[in-house]
C-alpha cells in the first residue's frame, strides 16, 4: 500500500512540475524575451484630406525668394506638395488644424493592446504671426479615425463626429470602450486629426500599452520634433494681422497682398511681385 501510494504521488508530483513553467511563463512571453527591438515600430506621415485646405504660417516674417515667388504665381501651385515641402523647409507649418497618418506594425508573439493616446504638449503659445500663406478648404467628406482638440487644458483622443454639419468635432472619448489591438507582424493605420483654434502648439503623442501583463509606454514623434500646428489669426479687422499675406486665387496660384483687408487683386498681386 505504501508503494502504490508513493507511486501515485509521484505521478501527480511529477505532472504539476511539467505544468509549472508554462503557468509562470507563457510560451509567447517566453519567446518574446529573446526578441529584440521594439514591441511594435511606428510610422507617420502627414495627410491632407478632402476637407483641408493647404494654409500655412511662418514664426516670422519669411520673404519668399524670387524662385519661390515665381513657382507660386503658377496655375495649381497651393495644391502641390511641392508647396507644402518648400514651406516647411524654411520654417512653417499647418494653420487650424493637421492629420497625421500613424502606421502601428506588431512585433511580438503576445498580443499587443494599445489603451490610450494622449498628446504631450511640448509647448502652447499665441498663433504665429509671421507670413500668412492662405489657402483654405475646398469642403469635402474627411475618413479620419481620431481627433485632439488642442484647445482644451488636458486633451484626450476622441471619436469624430459630424451633428449634422459637414466639419468634424470631438466626441466621445476614442478609448472609453476600445483598444487597439496588434498581433505579430500585423498593422493597424490611425487617422489622426489634431486642430487648434487659439494657440500655436507643439506636441509629441505618449503611448500607453499591454505587452501581454506587462503595461508599457511608448512615445510618437516627428523624426525626434514635435509635431506643430497653429491657429489662424482674427482675420475681420481692416488690417490682415500678418507681417506678410498671400491668398490663394481662383486657378490655386498664391497673390502676395499688401497690409489690408484680405481681397484678390490682380493688380495689386502683380505690384507685389515686381
Amino acid at each position: 500500500m505504501a508503494t502504490l501510494l508513493l507511486g501515485a504521488l509521484g505521478v501527480v508530483f511529477s505532472g504539476w512540475i511539467e505544468t509549472l513553467p508554462g503557468e509562470l511563463v507563457s510560451p509567447e512571453s517566453a519567446r518574446d524575451r529573446v526578441r529584440f527591438g521594439p514591441d511594435f515600430s511606428v510610422s507617420t506621415d502627414t495627410m491632407l484630406l478632402d476637407d483641408e485646405g493647404t494654409s500655412m504660417v511662418t514664426r516670422g516674417d519669411y520673404r519668399p525668394s524670387r524662385e519661390v515667388l515665381r513657382f507660386m504665381s503658377r496655375p495649381g501651385a497651393a495644391a502641390t506638395e511641392e508647396f507644402g515641402d518648400v514651406i516647411r523647409s524654411n520654417g512653417g507649418v499647418k494653420v487650424q488644424d493637421v492629420t497625421l497618418r500613424i502606421t502601428l506594425t506588431g512585433h511580438r508573439n503576445q498580443g499587443i493592446n494599445i489603451l490610450d493616446i494622449r498628446p504631450h504638449i511640448v509647448k502652447r503659445e499665441a498663433p504665429w504671426s509671421g507670413t500668412y500663406f492662405r489657402s483654405p478648404s475646398e469642403a469635402g467628406s474627411p475618413t479620419m479615425s481620431m481627433m485632439f482638440d488642442m484647445d482644451r487644458p488636458f486633451p484626450v483622443a476622441r471619436e469624430v463626429e459630424f451633428n449634422g454639419g459637414e466639419s468634424p468635432v470631438p466626441g466621445k472619448p476614442f478609448f472609453s470602450q476600445r483598444t487597439i489591438t496588434l498581433r505579430d507582424n500585423e498593422q493597424q493605420v490611425v487617422l489622426v486629426r489634431v486642430t487648434t483654434a487659439r494657440y500655436y502648439v507643439a506636441f509629441k503623442l505618449d503611448v500607453t500599452y499591454m505587452l501581454g501583463h506587462e503595461e508599457k509606454k511608448t512615445v510618437i514623434d516627428d523624426d525626434g520634433k514635435p509635431f506643430q500646428v497653429s491657429a489662424p489669426l482674427d482675420m475681420r479687422g481692416t488690417k490682415v494681422p500678418y507681417r506678410r499675406f498671400f491668398e490663394r486665387r481662383s486657378d490655386f496660384s498664391l497673390c502676395q497682398l499688401k497690409p489690408v483687408a484680405p481681397a484678390v487683386d490682380g493688380r495689386r498681386c502683380r505690384n507685389a511681385y515686381e
